[in-house]
């Protein structure tokens, strides 16, 4: 994975530190509002393009004095504004250190303090100007042509830092880090990024969000398959739809992986996969000609493997899978050929000893003698 990040590394200085920034706002009572961050303190304003600026209540402005969020230094004096009926009024003007919106900062930021203890937090033009362009789309604030708070060096520091916390299993801080990297380049984001993102919500359980990651991986790809990312990202994307019970979506996504599987060995257990999802996962209506089609698939190589020196796993893995092929052939009544398979099984278990395998075939070759007696 290093030449990943290191291939990464370089396409974050190839391009331009700026991007389309898109804010999912939150509609609450009827309105919607944008989650921001003034001095620390996590708020929800209402965005407004018609307030001159940013508009706090006196309920709010109390309280962030009182906790630490606003210091005495802050308050710099009064304006006047006029109210519908016609009249002036006294606002208190303050000065907020740090404005953070959907990862972009903005430093010392006017503010009036409205004097109704229930008035609402407006997002108006003294932030709006300094954002850039802006639109509404659907329920998102999107910032066009964002300028990035963070240097190329720091974005090269950030992305290292997302790298040791999701090594680490830390995915709270690597997706910290992470949003940091997809915030500041958008959809010119490698897509190692959001699937590294999307097993970080997969290790958090949040598998809908995972999900939508991984998709956005898959799209931003384009069907390159970049350092072998679509073999990675199709059958994780297959397990979420497991979870959701999604079948058709699973296979799919199995049959895919295997479509940018790099070489024979990373497809046989592909194939078992969609094998076993053949005969086992659409209950009502098994398919076991698909189902051995595979089965047979993964053989073909499994035995060609054999040749050169399998190994210790892929020799359990053959077993297994003569185990999984001579099932299915029960399934079907084909006795004679379920028994042949099953004791090519049990000649390769003899040298491996695998207790669960031994009972497995035991079994079957039971059932398949007392069928085959049955007949005459």
């Amino acid at each position: 994975m290093k030449h990943i990040i290191a291939i990464f590394l370089v396409l974050l200085s190839c391009l331009s530190i700026s991007a389309e920034v898109r804010i999912h706002m939150e509609k609450e009572g009827g309105v919607y509002k944008v989650p921001c961050s003034v001095n620390g303190l996590k708020l929800k304003f209402i965005f407004d393009t018609g307030a001159a600026n940013v508009c706090i209540s006196g309920t709010y402005a109390d309280m962030m004095l009182e906790n630490g969020y606003l210091e005495e230094s802050d308050i710099k004096g009064v304006s006047q504004s006029t109210i519908a009926d016609g009249s002036n009024i006294d606002n208190v003007v303050i000065n907020l250190r740090k404005v953070e919106i959907g990862g972009l900062s903005l430093e010392n930021v006017s503010a009036v303090v409205v004097p109704s203890q229930n008035a609402p937090l407006l997002l108006g033009q003294s932030v709006i100007q300094r954002l850039g362009k802006v639109s509404i789309d659907g329920e998102y604030l999107v910032i066009h042509n964002a300028a990035c708070q963070y240097t190329e060096e720091e974005l090269d520091a950030i992305f290292e830092k997302a790298e040791e916390m999701y090594d680490n299993d830390i995915d709270s801080e690597a997706l910290k880090y992470y949003k940091i990297i997809y915030e500041a380049y958008g959809d010119e984001t490698n897509p190692w990024v959001l699937y590294k993102m999307g097993i970080c919500y997969s290790r958090l359980k949040d598998y809908q969000t995972a999900m939508n990651c991984h998709l956005k991986a898959i799209d931003l790809d384009e069907g390159n398959d970049e350092d072998g990312l679509l073999f990675k990202v199709y059958p994780i994307l297959a397990i979420l739809y497991s979870l959701n019970d999604e079948n058709e979506k699973e296979l799919d996504c199995l049959k895919l992986a295997l479509k940018y599987a790099p070489d024979e060995s990373e497809k046989v257990g592909l194939y078992i996969q969609i094998g076993t999802k053949y005969s086992s996962v659409f209950n009502s209506n098994p398919d076991y000609f698909n189902s051995l089609k595979y089965y047979d698939e993964a053989i073909k190589i499994l035995e060609k493997l054999q040749n050169n020196n399998l190994g210790p796993y892929g020799e359990i893995q053959l077993i297994e899978t003569y185990c999984f092929k001579a099932k299915t052939l029960e399934q079907l009544h084909r006795y004679e050929d379920a028994i042949e398979t099953y004791n090519k099984a049990k000649k390769m278990n003899d040298k491996k000893h695998v207790d669960v395998f031994e009972t497995q075939m035991n079994k079957g070759l039971s059932d398949c003698y007392k069928e085959l007696s049955n007949r005459h």
